[in-house]
């Protein structure tokens, strides 16, 4: 048993390997390799159809969930996909990553270009990373370092906390005049000093002010540096990268 599940992680699982990471493999494939892991599993050596002891989904498991760490073909599918959509946000020189940002625009992946014009490359990215409500599960792993502020937007991204501005606070999302500024563009520097310079469609009411002021606790907590980039971080890992095993 444990010689025949070091041989599913390391060959069965790892055949595939760079079909699964360039290209969304169709849900009849993920199948039939998940079934070629389970009969080998449970029934090598045995020409009748094995019986599946345990689920397929808990043997997944890490082992300290009580699993046997197997890669669930399906999720490492979109993981290692995930691992381009990062490669494509994050500061990483290359003129693969020239050509795309010329045709789609990689900042914050809203591309102008037809559904029809679009590789299918591009089309399985951006579906594997947008699947789900709202931005997409990926997107919502994806927070900044601030440095700056010269890349992260105010109210829509994540730069301090866990939330952005736009969801904590979104009656004060609606009366901002700074929807869609970035960091850099909501403050000025004076005398070495950074000062905040909101700008609102008209006063706030009463109620609104302890909205206002918890804001302003919560900006307070982030520390804006002259001459740093802004930093795309990875919310699940300690290093702040993008792998595959966090995904």
């Amino acid at each position: 048993m444990t010689g025949r599940i070091c041989l599913i992680k390391s060959v069965i699982t790892a055949l595939p390997l760079y079909y699964l990471s360039m290209f969304k493999a169709p849900e009849s494939v993920c199948k039939s390799i998940i079934n070629i892991q389970r009969r080998f599993l449970w029934g090598w050596g045995k020409e009748k159809r094995p019986i599946s002891w345990v689920s397929w989904k808990t043997l997944c498991k890490p082992k300290e969930e009580g699993g046997l760490g197997i890669r669930d073909i399906c999720k490492f599918n979109v993981a290692l996909l995930a691992k381009w959509r990062w490669r494509c946000i994050s500061d990483e020189k290359r003129k693969w990553k020239e050509c795309l940002d010329s045709k789609y625009g990689l900042e914050y992946g809203d591309s102008q270009i037809p559904v029809k014009l679009q590789s299918w490359w591009w089309r399985d990215l951006m579906k594997v990373c947008m699947k789900g409500d709202g931005i997409g599960w990926f997107q919502k792993e994806v927070g900044w370092k601030i440095g700056s502020g010269d890349k992260a937007r105010f109210w829509e991204d994540v730069w301090t906390g866990n939330v952005n501005f736009k969801t904590m606070f979104p009656r004060l999302y609606s009366l901002s005049l700074n929807q869609g500024q970035k960091v850099e563009e909501v403050g000025v520097w004076e005398e070495s000093v950074w000062k905040w310079t909101l700008r609102w469609r008209r006063e706030r009411f009463e109620w609104e002010i302890p909205m206002e002021v918890d804001l302003s606790m919560h900006m307070s907590r982030a520390s804006v540096t002259k001459d740093v980039k802004d930093a795309q971080v990875w919310t699940f890992d300690v290093s702040g990268c993008f792998t595959v095993s966090s995904a």
